[in-house]
């Protein structure tokens, strides 16, 4: 299962969030959008927003940063 994020610099969920993914040792894509208008544009395309964290499972969107949820869809217990 392909995993990938979208976070901007400075964002503090953001960086929960990759720090979440680390700590479990998920494999996962880091895609940030703060300096790159078309990684930007891919972002609103995908999650409708322009927020962050936006984490990709699969086909699966979830923006935010939710631990139980994240932890949930990953299965890890």
């Amino acid at each position: 299962m392909k995993v990938t994020i979208y976070t901007k610099a400075g964002d503090p969920y953001s960086e929960m969030l990759k720090n979440l993914l680390k700590y479990y040792n998920v494999e996962h894509e880091i895609i940030e959008v703060s300096r790159n208008m078309e990684k930007l544009k891919t972002l609103r395309e995908i999650s409708g927003q322009y927020n962050t964290p936006v984490l990709k499972i699969g086909d699966k969107i979830f923006v935010g940063f939710d631990r139980e949820k994240i932890k949930e869809v990953l299965e890890i217990k």
